[in-house]
């Protein structure tokens, strides 16, 4: 006996019971719903839909919420009294209950059950009926009208007209909602790498349709990119490009679905609620018409990473899976009007043949990839961000009437390369900079100019965020009264600071409103300055239909690079307030996973001297080199000096350095050792007897070597293998050269 025979069995039991109410009074055919299509309609109606039926049949949210819970949370069994309690309630004299039933169905976009309602008249009703039903289900063409030409040429205007009006909007200022330009006016080609095998090759953007896999262009694209590297930007290109008419302008509907925004939503409730309330066209029309003409749908999915839960439970997907994540709950795949879960298009469990592109930070990539079967569905691109000729023509584009500004600004950030290597790569970070350096005055552009630390770096940010706010609210500078509102902000970001490092450890990138209902003020102060940013969108037609009266709009940091600096701000607030807390943390939390909190060490250590000794001396450091391979080695002792530089502090580089004094360190500049790694064995001044350098340095890590070079006593070697220098280096060793006590050394080096 399968499934439906023992809800037909229950509906039987029910009603002996008392517990449904049956249809009272004699009854035609014709105008009344027999007991059995009320079950074939809680049986085929997806969970989703549950609040949406049940307020339009005239039902309160705590009416179906009681129901809900009264039937043990089995949706069938609640839609089936929802029907059974409508059916008894009084409606208008002489009303066909048909025909009002089906209007309601449709009105929420069930137009597939409302025709079969109307066409499929059965008041007699019987198990052969709905086992016939169920061996042979109705074909989403048999129940839905398909959309007509006029009308999907309507459904792809009202697409354009929301990409122009919302997603193809780009912030000049990103800490500014209302400083929107045109999307030509600021856009920056991003730079782009394919997967090829093992290696990566470049990709222009205008290549993005040549791509092809045995001759087709790939049905799975991956685009990886790391946060604030310019994919949702890259999405909006997509949807700019089809609005014009260029690129992807033979596809009929490009549809750009931000995961954020839309985690428990099918493709066809998504494409819905982008059309003008005008547009008569229905959940499962639009489903249709996708599924019918899959070549002709593009369909972009941006923010993996901000969804939650597992994509892939086994070899193949499995929507019904309740642990799985959320972009689609426990419901079937495709329902009876054909709505299509996103974990199965993912998963390319539904519109197989269907292009469609997901963007996604590196690490949720790794669930794709860790499964053989799906890997090799998916073609994978990299969004690097800007490179240095995309860096000059978006500075160029903020500053268009100012080219001594924008150069100035392009040479500051050649010149720094801790700011070159980690935020000039990023738009949102040059966006920011771009601001700082408009606003601010000369003294501030030369402290700009000195920044080596991602400390320096965060803290010259958020004061200018604070100062940038509260100038807007009190504008007389350098005011006591400034100062006060200044020492207010903090104390509201305290809260803040406190949600970051939770999330942070908890790995929560994305809030919901109710993470800071118990600090209301303190959220919407740190959006106004900037730290935080909030969705700013109103509530759907889809919304109101699944009957939620409230809709949590997400809360976020602009970086995670901003969450990080905050939970460090916190955390070190801990060693003050509740040591054990703190102690607890560091020892069992941060150290034990410290490539994963490098950032968060980085930051803690940067706000007070005892807490960098405390964290130092907490650090395993002076290991013998003979206990572990020289990488691990180097590996190790270039985090220790990571972290140290990042202090500032003198007296605990000195600790550092004597932690490492009987140790005879070989220390290799290589491909992967950072600006800031090299910065921070100049500022400690460790034991290095031989220095190997194996990569390019710009200035300031040319600087660097140069003051190891000349001011190191212990270095005795020095090997410069094929490698470039600024000529910053050759005029220190001009210099400085005679106090070197280098005694052999081997050159290959380039000048830049």
């Amino acid at each position: 006996m399968d499934g439906f025979c023992l809800l037909y069995l229950l509906l039987i039991l029910l009603m002996r019971s008392g517990d449904i109410e049956t249809n009272p009074g004699p009854n035609t055919a014709a105008s009344n719903v027999s007991d059995m299509e009320f079950l074939q309609l809680a049986h085929d109606i997806q969970p989703s839909y549950y609040e949406a039926v049940g307020i339009s049949l005239g039902f309160s949210y705590a009416q179906l919420e009681n129901i809900l819970i009264q039937k043990w949370n089995n949706y069938t069994n609640a839609f089936l009294r929802v029907f059974m309690k409508w059916n008894v309630m009084q409606q208008p004299p002489h009303s066909n209950k048909r025909q009002l039933l089906a209007d309601k169905l449709r009105e929420i976009d069930l137009g597939g059950l409302s025709d079969r309602l109307l066409n499929e008249p059965n008041s007699t009703g019987g198990p052969s009926r709905l086992l016939e039903s169920q061996t042979k289900p109705p074909s989403a063409e048999s129940q839905t009208k398909p959309l007509s030409p006029e009308l999907v040429e309507q459904c792809a205007n009202d697409f354009k007209f929301k990409y122009r009006s919302t997603l193809c909007k780009i912030r000049a200022d990103p800490l500014d909602p209302a400083s929107i330009v045109p999307f030509k006016d600021m856009y920056t080609n991003l730079f782009l790498l394919e997967e090829h095998g093992k290696q990566k090759r470049k990709l222009d953007y205008n290549d993005i349709l040549d791509l092809k896999v045995n001759g087709e262009f790939p049905k799975r694209i991956m685009v990886q990119g790391e946060a604030g590297a310019g994919k949702t930007t890259f999405c909006a290109k997509i949807a700019w490009d089809w609005i014009e008419g260029r690129h992807f302008s033979h596809f009929v509907w490009v549809l750009i679905v931000p995961l954020r925004e839309f985690k428990q939503h099918t493709i066809g409730e998504i494409a819905k609620s982008y059309l003008d309330k005008n547009n008569p066209a229905t959940v499962s029309q639009i489903t249709e018409y996708i599924q019918s003409n899959p070549g002709k749908v593009f369909i972009t999915f941006d923010g993996l990473d901000e969804v939650s839960g597992e994509i892939v439970k086994t070899k193949s997907c499995n929507s019904n899976s309740t642990d799985q994540m959320q972009l689609q709950p426990s419901q079937p795949s495709v329902s009876s009007s054909g709505n299509i879960g996103l974990v199965d298009i993912l998963c390319s469990d539904q519109l197989a043949s269907c292009p469609v592109l997901v963007t996604t930070r590196p690490w949720r990539a790794v669930e794709i990839r860790s499964d053989g079967d799906l890997m090799k569905l998916y073609t994978f691109i990299h969004v690097e961000g800007f490179n240095r000729e995309n860096l000059s023509v978006y500075i160029h584009k903020y500053f268009p009437n100012n080219e001594d500004k924008a150069n100035q600004l392009i040479q500051f950030t050649s010149e720094n390369d801790v700011i070159s290597e980690n935020m000039a790569h990023y738009p949102i970070y040059v966006a920011m900079l771009c601001l700082m350096w408009k606003e601010v005055g000369e003294q501030k552009l030369k402290e700009m100019k000195s920044l080596k630390t991602f400390s320096q770096i965060f803290k010259t940010m958020i004061a200018f965020l604070k100062e940038h706010y509260a100038q807007k609210e009190v504008k007389k500078v350098g005011s006591p009264s400034l100062h006060a509102y200044l020492k207010t902000i903090d104390e509201l970001l305290g809260p803040i600071a406190k949600q970051a490092l939770h999330g942070l450890l908890e790995n929560t990138l994305v809030f919901g409103e109710d993470d800071f209902k118990m600090c209301p003020e303190s959220k919407d102060t740190a959006c106004r300055v900037g730290i935080l940013s909030q969705e700013d969108r109103i509530t759907t037609s889809m919304d109101m239909h699944k009957g939620n009266s409230y809709v949590q709009l997400p809360v976020f940091f602009p970086h995670k690079l901003f969450q990080e600096y905050m939970a460090g701000v916190h955390l070190a607030s801990l060693y003050e307030s509740d040591r054990n807390e703190f102690n607890r943390l560091i020892e069992q939390v941060v150290l034990p996973r410290n490539w994963e909190f490098r950032y968060l060490l980085y930051f803690t250590v940067s706000q007070h001297k005892s807490i960098a000794t405390h964290i130092m001396n907490s650090m395993p450091q002076g290991l013998p080199i003979s206990s572990l391979n020289f990488f691990n080695w180097q590996e190790k002792l270039d985090f220790n000096v990571d972290v140290a530089f990042e202090s500032e502090d003198p007296d605990v580089a000195a600790l550092v350095r004597d932690k490492l004094s009987s140790e005879e360190i070989v220390l290799t500049i290589g491909t992967y050792t950072t600006a800031h790694t090299v910065a921070g064995y100049a500022f400690i001044g460790p034991h290095v007897v031989k220095l190997n350098i194996w990569r390019d340095c710009g200035p300031t890590m040319s600087l660097d070597v140069a003051e190891m070079m000349c001011s190191v006593p212990s270095l005795k070697e020095v090997f410069l293998h094929d490698a470039a220098f600024h000529h910053c280096f050759f005029e220190t060793l001009a210099r400085k050269g005679k106090e070197s006590k280098v005694s052999s050394s081997s050159t290959i080096m380039r000048y830049v």
